[in-house]
């Protein structure tokens, strides 16, 4: 978990990235706004204009993300989309790009406040914002009525800088775009656009041994409700188990040759790897796509294919 100080207030935590200071909210911060689902290529261009705001003009200032703990569209959608990113995955992400701090706000908390009420009470009330960076298409406020070019009103003489669309291999970069990838399991594609692999964590729990039996030991983890789940099929994987990396092939789906009206299942044979592994947290990341799930005549063509597959994965490193 990643470590932090957290000092909560009525609707928004703070959590400061730089343990060794003070827990203090500074009086000068420079915020980015958003949802960040995924901390993408797109995402990350922000956080660095934030940087470069910083660096240029406004060195006493601190620089962070001011997010909620759980997407606005979960609240407003009857079918909200899974998410590419836990809370958890965020803040390493923020940190990673050299935020100072993140504000998380309870969304329920400040969705009834009109965008006047928002930027006066929340980001220069509760944030101490003295600059912002957004998106495009950065919406706020009750109803999200609230667009970039009102919030550069309401904030003046503070500034305000929105990043036009950011452009990767042809289109517009967007979490949209990412989810739709990794449904189809076009993980490189999608990994490009995050910048670092799809992942996610989970603790290892006990399963029916039957890659065991099958002659390749498996582990199975149940990854969190509110995650994405990519393509059924088989992945070159890299999991990382007590701060060290080891490659795998994970299987996502249903296996429908062993195991008749299964739920979904995630399991994972590492390469080069022997010991007890039974509610270990591991994270796996996704590096590539091997091939869809599929139905087998028997027992013996699945455990020529795991090989097949197994084969596939080194050949990939």
């Amino acid at each position: 978990m990643l470590s932090g100080i957290g000092l909560s207030m009525p609707r928004v935590k703070y959590i400061s990235f730089q343990t060794e200071q003070s827990n203090a909210i500074s009086e000068a911060n420079i915020l980015c706004l958003g949802n960040f689902d995924g901390v993408h290529f797109a995402h990350r261009a922000l956080l660095r204009q934030a940087k470069k705001l910083q660096a240029e003009q406004m060195p006493f200032a601190k620089c962070g993300v001011l997010c909620f703990e759980r997407p606005s569209v979960d609240f407003l959608s009857s079918n909200p989309p899974k998410h590419l990113t836990t809370l958890e995955q965020k803040l390493k992400y923020f940190a990673d790009e050299g935020m100072d701090f993140a504000f998380v706000a309870d969304f329920e908390a400040l969705q009834g406040l009109s965008p006047e009420d928002f930027v006066k009470d929340v980001l220069i009330g509760e944030c101490a914002c003295k600059a912002a960076v957004c998106g495009y298409n950065y919406r706020f406020g009750k109803g999200g009525t609230g667009t970039h070019d009102l919030l550069k009103e309401l904030l003046a003489p503070q500034p305000l800088i929105a990043v036009p669309p950011v452009c990767l291999e042809g289109d517009t970069v967007s979490s949209t775009r990412i989810r739709t990838l990794l449904k189809e399991g076009k993980i490189k594609e999608a990994n490009l656009l995050l910048t670092t692999p799809f992942s996610f964590i989970a603790p290892v729990e006990h399963g029916k041994a039957l890659g065991r039996k099958l002659g390749t030991p498996t582990f199975n983890q149940t990854p969190p409700d509110e995650m994405l789940i990519p393509a059924h099929g088989v992945y070159l994987t890299r999991c990382l188990i007590d701060g060290t990396s080891y490659l795998g092939v994970t299987n996502i789906g249903t296996r429908p040759t062993v195991d008749a009206d299964a739920p979904l299942n995630v399991e994972t044979h590492l390469l080069n790897f022997d010991g007890d592994l039974y509610q270990k947290e591991i994270r796996v990341e996704f590096l590539d796509f091997i091939r869809p799930e599929k139905q087998f005549v028997s027992v013996e063509a699945l455990q020529k294919q795991i090989q097949e597959d197994i084969k596939t994965a080194r050949e990939r490193i």
